[in-house]
């Protein structure tokens, strides 16, 4: 019934509101009007048509109603939203809309100009009544785009509460018809990309890059380059995100200062990440340099791509960390996430690790809920390196393997390689060289497929796992190649990948001593250009194993202090184990022995096993305590590992034993150590500790 009385609007989008509650403005004189004279107040109109329906029935034309009830048409049409809001019945039958555009055909007789204004009335009176965005809209499409200043945004909440796509398309279709501006438009855009979504995922991103090419809005590029960012990297497509982010930078170039740093921080954060930021970092800093003096709001993003600069480079680690901290310290509620990467970036070879620790965690719980889902990955991935730098193996471990079991993430190849490589690179550490083999070949990274800017970071991995293999031809190469790589991209931090150390650790080994001589030389000089504490004493440890006695007891004393002030845990367990070995040699048996248990204490607290196991195995008997001599070196492997809990099964697989043999062990431990089963073994062992 086309002609009948109906709601504009299904009722599932309206807001609730008691018919005799209603009020609205009437509008001056209209043509609309009822001849009455005895017309209704505002506060009575949903009264004024109950009375007229149930006069003249549910079936009523509606100009019939408007003139019973003394109303003008736009009133009727709010009013009629209202009620049917409340669930109103009159005469048992709902007024629902029947069949889209009843209210369009109810209003046929009047002439296209008054329809369109009835219908535009009929929207404002709503829109000021608190009415769903969808009712308003429906009001808003009858009457066809017509610019109202607030028509789009309506449009737009309406397409978000609309209950199915093609419902949704229509508003936001009408919404780029009304008078919008740069921003809106590339909102709605971005709105009508998602629509899309599935299958039409790559046509969504051609799309809102077309726009991006029309558009010089700084807000609307911002936005429109972030979202098609964000399809890119969830389609696997991140090589193209630098151009992306290029074009977008060319869209506000001289318009708009902020906007123009915020995307030239971006592009040159996406290449750090794969360690090829270099020369898009010079260019930036030189750029924010010429304009910083002028346009205060420019600081903080010059510090930020200057402290990023200086990490890649490996210079001036000092000033990199001050400039980090500035950023940091500057950044408020609308913290800018690329200035604050540009700083994390820095911190991450420069800090202490338990300072960047806590400054991800601080930036973290400062993100918003619905943070983006690449964002959080940044995060936490400086957060695994800041792990790994203090020695926390076990948490690192954790972190690393919760963040690739996220679909998402999985998506993000650069990421991927970054994680799967720390991951294989901490479990050596840990002890499990041949697990680490297997993530690499699960996640099919090194297969030759791989793309050229995550190569360094798996050719690393890759070392690292041949050399715990015994493979040190193979590893050397890797490492080479890695080396290879990232000085041809101009970066020479020997902290951001330490492929130097794994290459001189495998030239020992095959007796190719000058060459590994050389490189722990450059290697130092190195960390001593860039500064950093942490930097300079893992370079001193590596080039104390090639040098003669005397010469290394001087460098591994000092790189004992430097990595111990630094936090380094598990770096300074390897130091000492290193002096241990010299002093031993020297006839120092007691200091020795005493470096010895500060590696295995160390190594413990770290969760690196097979370093804690070397200690133990090479210091003196006279050095553990009386309890322990009693021993074999079998039942004291055993114990531990049955104090770190793990079953006799476990214990069994852990050192190729049969499981009966792990029970006779354990049962001499028992005997010997007085204990009558592993909860008292677990208290002894502990208290020891």
């Amino acid at each position: 019934m086309p002609d009948a009385v109906a709601s504009p609007h299904s009722s599932s989008a309206m807001v609730p509101r008691r018919a005799a509650n209603y009020t609205a403005t009437r509008p001056p004189h209209d043509a609309t009007r009822s001849r009455h004279t005895d017309v209704p107040e505002p506060d009575d109109h949903g009264g004024a048509i109950v009375r007229a329906i149930a006069v003249l029935g549910a079936d009523a034309l509606m100009w019939a109603v408007a003139d019973l009830a003394g109303l003008p048409v736009p009133e009727l049409l709010v009013g009629l939203d209202l009620l049917v809001a409340d669930g109103m019945v009159v005469i048992g039958a709902p007024l629902t809309l029947t069949r889209r555009g009843a209210a369009c055909s109810a209003l046929t007789e009047m002439p296209p100009g008054r329809r369109i204004q009835a219908h535009l009335e009929a929207a404002r009176l709503l829109r000021e009544a608190g009415a769903g965005a969808r009712a308003v809209a429906a009001q808003l499409m009858q009457a066809g785009p017509v610019g109202l200043p607030w028509a789009a945004g309506t449009l737009r909440a309406a397409a978000a509460e609309a209950s199915d796509g093609s419902e949704a398309e229509a508003y936001l279709r009408q919404a780029l018809a009304e008078r919008i501006d740069g921003y809106q438009r590339a909102a709605v855009m971005i709105d009508l990309a998602v629509l899309r979504g599935g299958a039409e995922a790559r046509d969504s991103i051609e799309m809102l890059v077309e726009e991006l090419r029309r558009t010089s809005h700084p807000a609307g590029v911002l936005i429109l380059a972030d979202e098609v960012r964000r399809k890119m990297i969830a389609q696997g497509r991140h090589l193209e995100v630098p151009r992306l982010l290029e074009l977008a930078t060319s869209r506000v170039a001289g318009g708009n200062h902020p906007a123009e740093a915020r995307l030239r921080l971006q592009c040159a954060a996406f290449r750090a990440r794969s360690l090829t930021g270099v020369k898009a970092l010079e260019a930036t800093v030189e750029w924010l340099g010429k304009r910083a003096g002028g346009e205060p709001e420019l600081a903080l993003p010059l510090r930020a791509a200057r402290a990023s600069r200086a990490t890649l480079l490996g210079r001036d680690a000092e000033q990199a960390l001050h400039d980090a901290r500035a950023v940091l310290a500057g950044a408020g509620p609308e913290m800018q996430f690329e200035d604050c990467w540009h700083a994390l970036f820095a911190m991450s070879t420069a800090a202490a690790p338990a300072e960047l620790d806590a400054a991800v965690l601080v930036l973290r719980s400062r993100l918003a809920a619905d943070a983006d889902a690449w964002d959080l990955a940044e995060l936490d991935r400086f957060r695994v390196q800041a792990l790994r730098r203090k020695g926390d193996l076990p948490a690192a471990l954790s972190l690393l393997k919760r963040l690739l079991s996220r679909t998402e993430i999985l998506r993000n190849q650069p990421l991927v390689a970054c994680l799967v490589s720390a991951l294989a690179e901490t479990t050596v550490a840990a002890g499990g060289g041949s697990n680490a083999a297997d993530l690499l070949a699960v996640h099919k990274l090194l297969d030759g497929r791989a793309d050229m800017d995550v190569l360094p970071f798996l050719l690393q991995a890759r070392g690292q796992v041949q050399l715990s293999s015994g493979q040190f031809d193979f590893a050397v190469q890797s490492f080479l190649e890695c080396g290879s790589m990232l000085t041809g991209s101009l970066v020479d931090n020997p902290e951001l990948i330490r492929w130097r150390p794994g290459a001189v650790r495998a030239l020992l080994r095959l007796d190719r001593g000058t060459e590994a001589v050389q490189l722990a030389e450059e290697n130092l000089d190195r960390a001593k250009t860039y500064g950093a504490r942490g930097a300079m004493g893992f370079a001193r440890l590596v080039l104390a194993v090639t040098q003669p006695e005397q010469a290394r007891r001087e460098l591994l004393t000092q790189a004992v202090e430097d990595l111990s002030g630094a936090g380094q845990l598990l770096d300074e367990a390897l130091a000492r184990y290193e002096l241990a070995k010299t002093l031993r040699s020297d006839g120092d048996d007691q200091p020795a022995d005493q470096q010895f248990l500060r590696v295995v204490s160390l190594a413990d607290q770290c969760g690196a096993r097979p370093l804690a196991e070397r200690a133990r195995s090479v210091a003196r008997p006279s050095a553990l305590p009386s309890w322990r001599r009693g021993l074999t070196p079998q039942e004291w492997k055993v114990a531990r590992l049955a104090a770190g809990g793990l079953s006799n099964a476990e214990i069994a697989k852990e050192m190729f034993l049969v499981r009966r043999t792990v029970e006779f062990h354990l049962s001499g431990v028992y005997r010997k150590l007085e204990v009558s089963g592993r909860g008292e073994l677990t208290d002894l062992l502990r208290d020891v500790r």
